[in-house]
């Protein structure tokens, strides 16, 4: 049998993706971020995956082309959700599964701040152009046609916190600039991707907030980030009506 097919919508540089090679050598793995520059490096640097600059809203991929499509903070990002989401279902085949990873920023520390200062930082500073609820969230994916298969739950008390003070500090220019010149997962070079205090500082956020989902992952309460699988039924025609 072939190996199983895999994409990344919004795969960036490529590093989730790298990941998934280094536990996995047998699944097919392509990416497909809507960066032309983005795409380019990670193509120069991960040689055994195939990358795609295009849309997620209107994906260049056949019917039933791939047994898992995944993405990680991708939704907040775009303007026309439900079209990637109905475009997700579409080149799943029957029987596979989606995972996705995003923020449900109209609850927790972010809707108490957006109602508070009138505005959502991380618009400006993140381009999170979306704000969901989890039920919202729940919602969208069973309205592309799928069906939730499970649910869990990161960014709790310790790692919201981190994350909306990097976001609220970030309004600064130079904060601002500082990021995302640091931020490995959107490195303009292999070798800026490796080094960096900034980036050294990132990962021990990131550990701490790791180590709290994975003691609280199943509870939805002051989460931030939700985590949803879902399948596309076994009978189901490719389009929706």
């Amino acid at each position: 049998n072939r190996a199983a097919r895999l994409l990344e919508v919004g795969s960036g540089s490529g590093r989730i993706l790298a990941s998934i090679r280094q536990r996995d050598s047998e699944l097919r793995l392509t990416g497909i971020d809507l960066s032309a520059e983005q795409t380019g490096l990670a193509r120069s640097i991960h040689h055994d995956i195939e990358f795609v600059c295009g849309n997620g809203e209107t994906l260049p991929f056949a019917d039933d082309s791939f047994e898992y499509v995944i993405f990680f903070d991708y939704l907040e990002h775009i303007e026309r959700p439900r079209q990637s989401l109905a475009e997700v279902r579409r080149v799943l085949k029957p029987g596979s599964h989606l995972h996705l990873v995003c923020p449900a920023e109209r609850q927790s520390i972010y809707g108490l701040s957006s109602k508070l200062f009138r505005r959502h930082f991380k618009e400006s500073t993140a381009g999170h152009i979306q704000q969901f609820s989890r039920r919202e969230l729940d919602a969208l994916v069973k309205e592309a046609g799928l069906a939730v298969v499970e649910r869990r739950y990161s960014y709790h008390l310790l790692g919201s916190l981190m994350d909306y003070t990097l976001f609220a500090l970030m309004l600064h220019p130079r904060v601002y600039a500082t990021y995302w010149s640091g931020n490995p997962y959107y490195a303009k070079s292999e070798a800026q991707a490796r080094s960096g205090a900034f980036q050294r500082l990132l990962r021990l956020g990131n550990a701490i907030a790791y180590h709290e989902s994975k003691l609280l992952g199943k509870i939805a309460f002051g989460a931030t980030a939700v985590h949803l699988t879902a399948q596309k039924p076994n009978d189901a025609p490719t389009t929706t009506a």
